[in-house]
């Protein structure tokens, strides 16, 4: 009996004795498999992290391989290609047969942005070329040749409000409020048939606007459209609304007529006008009294001599007292010049067709003059007309369905004007 007793005693403590190893075991097998999934865990978060990274890296890599390039004047279209987008001549070739119903590549214009981005191998891909600041043309590599198209600059676009209370002048006040200065010269072009920006503006007039602020791939761009703005100069309130009909985009005013006319309110940016529309005017040259039938516009030399509305070069050159000389035919009957000018805008000659607001010449002191200034003269079917007086109607109103849809417009930009 004792010694069954006994072997039981050491039977139970060896199974005692087998229940810690199993539980060491176990615990091993365990921190072995929890070792190998934490390793196999680690493993696929640092492959999605390198995945991850390299897709990052993919994205990147045409921001990577940029080459950017401004023309500059003297620059020759072939060079700017060979240099800096590392083209063959056979590929410029390629590219200007590709293009030419798009774009002709061979006339770069100066300060225009051009961009070529290349592959990971440092191949060329594709060109850009920024034609002013609302369209592109795209060039993609396809084998040995292009494939060319024309498309809308891709602008992340934002309507923000500007509010500008005038103290010492409108392009100061309104540059410090944020105003581009793009934006700031189209507030002057919109309002500029009803308001004299060089005589009439004063302290305490106020503008408002309501515009398209613009970023390209994260950078401050351009500014886009005015959508809506009010000018409230000596008391008196002046509004514009941008509004497309029939696919033309332009700035209307409260009661949907067009702002646009067919004559600007000067053919310049002027000090003060020397010698207005008269009669009876002493000449100080030939010393005697006579008509002077057009302005005279006080401005220093140099300052551009802009169309006052879209015509037709009649004669540009040299005559006698009025000195360099340009003359315009407009519609309607309509002609004017533009005397004692020092230089003549580029392409300006007879026959040439100009846009309301092109350069046409320079302010000089040519023929018989006493000092800088620009002689400005208006003619209705040959009788002399007075410029200042001058009363042009407004664009014919909207009807129909596409004044309703410009109510609807001007409704919601109202409130946010207000």
């Amino acid at each position: 009996m004792y010694l069954e007793d006994n072997q039981n005693r050491i039977s139970s403590r060896r199974k005692i004795r087998k229940i810690p190893v199993i539980l060491l075991v176990l615990i091993i097998l365990g921190l072995v498999w929890f070792g190998f999934f934490r390793d196999k865990n680690q493993e696929t978060q640092e492959q999605a992290e390198k995945k991850s990274q390299a897709q990052s890296e993919e994205v990147k890599a045409p921001e990577e391989n940029l080459v950017e390039y401004i023309i500059s004047e003297g620059d020759i279209p072939s060079d700017v290609f060979s240099e800096y987008g590392k083209m063959s001549a056979i590929q410029i070739q390629n590219l200007l047969d590709a293009s030419k119903e798009v774009y002709d590549f061979s006339n770069l214009k100066i300060g225009q942005k051009i961009q070529f981005i290349f592959n990971q191998e440092n191949k060329l891909q594709r060109i850009r070329y920024y034609l002013g600041t609302e369209k592109e043309v795209v060039a993609e590599v396809e084998g040995e040749s292009f494939k060319v198209r024309k498309e809308d600059i891709p602008y992340e676009v934002k309507v923000e409000t500007a509010q500008v209370k005038i103290d010492e002048f409108l392009y100061k006040d309104a540059l410090d409020a944020g105003l581009s200065e793009g934006s700031i010269l189209e507030v002057a072009d919109i309002f500029s048939f009803d308001i004299d920006f060089t005589t009439e503006i004063q302290a305490g007039d106020e503008v408002k606007i309501i515009y398209e602020k613009r970023t390209l791939k994260g950078k401050p761009a351009t500014d886009g459209k005015i959508l809506a703005a009010k000018f409230i100069n000596s008391g008196q309130e002046y509004f514009a609304y941008y509004f497309e009909s029939n696919g033309e985009g332009s700035h209307y005013d409260s009661e949907g007529k067009e702002l646009v006319r067919q004559f600007l309110r000067a053919p310049l940016s002027y000090r003060r006008i020397s010698s207005g529309y008269t009669g009876a005017r002493y000449h100080p040259i030939t010393k005697t009294v006579t008509a002077h039938y057009q302005i005279d516009y006080a401005a220093p030399s140099g300052t551009p001599v802009v169309a006052t509305a879209r015509g037709t070069v009649v004669s540009a050159g040299w005559e006698g007292g009025w000195g360099n000389m340009v003359r315009l035919r407009h519609d309607n009957g309509y002609t004017t010049h533009y005397g004692h000018l020092s230089a003549y805008g580029k392409g300006i000659r007879s026959g040439t067709s100009v846009s309301q607001g092109q350069v046409v010449g320079y302010v000089g002191s040519t023929g018989w003059s006493t000092g800088p200034h620009l002689d400005y003269g208006l003619k209705l079917n040959g009788a002399p007309v007075n410029p200042l007086s001058l009363k042009l109607p407004k664009g014919t109103p909207l009807e129909g369905t596409e004044r309703e849809k410009f109510l609807e417009i001007k409704a919601n930009f109202d409130e946010k004007l207000k």
